[in-house]
């Protein structure tokens, strides 16, 4: 062999452990998140785990696909697996996010995927729970501490029918 023939001779074998034989379709874990910032709110709507490469994510307004320019261009990176993952952004008016949808179309999938942001419980929810475990814990504390100086006042009060004797 040659010494022209080694570079070739690497190179195809690279590629043989490189790109993975006879690999099975593997359809996208498609999640949409929900980042606020001062003036907007951003969608972002991404696909984890999925192969081979070729993915279509667009945004929906209302089951309406929404025009080129006003949603960010997609991007799809490999992960180390070899699997990818993709994501695709829009900024949409505060409170008119349940009006959007992403739509996800991979050979993986029998039919396109439409996932939607699901906000979390209300804050005031977890606020509310939060504050009453801190009033119980409190009003709990608040009554060991009286038990225990009643205690203290009782056993001092019982105390006070003892004359201590003095030593010669």
């Amino acid at each position: 062999m040659g010494p022209r023939a080694r570079p070739a001779l690497l190179l195809l074998m690279f590629l043989r452990t490189a790109v993975p034989q006879g690999r099975q379709l593997l359809p996208p874990l498609v999640k949409v998140t929900h980042h606020v910032t001062s003036a907007a709110a951003t969608l972002r709507c991404r696909a984890l785990n999925f192969y081979p490469q070729n993915i279509t994510m667009k945004w929906l307004r209302d089951r309406q696909p929404l025009d080129a320019k006003e949603v960010e261009p997609e991007d799809v990176l490999p992960n180390g697996d070899g699997t990818y993952q993709g994501w695709v952004a829009l900024a949409v008016p505060p409170g008119e996010e349940h009006r959007y949808t992403c739509q996800v179309e991979h050979p993986g999938l029998d039919q396109p995927l439409i996932a939607t942001w699901e906000p979390l419980p209300s804050d005031t929810l977890v606020i509310g729970v939060i504050s009453g475990i801190a009033v119980c814990v409190i009003i709990l504390f608040i009554g060991a501490l009286f038990r225990i100086l009643r205690k203290r006042q009782a056993s001092r009060e019982a105390m006070g029918d003892y004359v201590l004797a003095e030593c010669d």
